[in-house]
């Protein structure tokens, strides 16, 4: 979920591509560490939760440094079909990512699902409305191509086992995973309940930098 882009040239699934790719890039990359670790190292969760969000915040770094001499535009303004495709393509990338990673590496579950990590729907919506609303605030200071991985960094001790608070990346991950004290009725309610409050973040900081 980096928050500025460049405006993507061209259209279709190509401009789309490139809107959704760091969110892609870095979630798989991020959940590569995690299974990896887990699966072959077996450190205590918080320690396998620091080195994924280093990873996660490493590769949007990368992202967005590379993107911030270009052209920048707001979200919300770009084309509603773009908007749609951009939001949807890193749920079938990550989602398809994750399952070819399960097969060769591991699901990562166990790490994913760790019973002392607090599972509450309310996290997944104050840490989404929180990252939406630093997100659109460091913005008004041209500053947004550092907010979200640096705002994974200060959350690394729950954001990965919440998707880095992105509804794809935790929808596509917990499709894979599957705890089993979580139906997928859960898992669908809590990754909607972070679109909602990533918008009502963005929406409050939206007011509050034009008040």
């Amino acid at each position: 979920m980096l928050e500025m882009q460049p405006e993507p040239r061209g259209g279709g699934l190509a401009a789309a591509w490139r809107t959704a790719e760091p969110m892609i890039v870095s979630g798989l990359g991020a959940h590569v560490v995690i299974v990896g670790v887990t699966e072959y190292v077996a450190p205590v969760p918080l320690l396998t939760a620091l080195f994924a969000a280093l990873a996660f915040a490493a590769v949007s770094f990368a992202f967005a440094f590379r993107q911030r001499q270009g052209v920048i535009v707001a979200r919300s303004k770009r084309p509603a079909m773009l908007r749609l495709q951009a939001d949807g393509l890193p749920l079938v990338a990550i989602g398809t990512g994750a399952w070819l990673i399960s097969r060769l590496l591991g699901t990562g579950a166990e790490f994913y699902c760790e019973p002392l990590v607090p599972w509450r729907i309310e996290i997944a919506l104050f840490g989404s409305f929180a990252v939406g609303c630093l997100t659109v605030l460091a913005r008004a200071r041209r500053q947004a191509w550092a907010a979200y991985p640096l705002t994974m960094v200060a959350f690394l001790w729950i954001a990965p086992f919440y998707g880095f608070f992105s509804a794809p990346l935790f929808l596509g991950v917990s499709l894979n995973s599957m705890c089993p004290d979580r139906p997928l009725a859960t898992v669908i309610l809590t990754a909607l309940g972070m679109i909602a409050g990533q918008q009502a973040g963005r929406g409050l900081a939206g007011w509050m930098s034009d008040a």
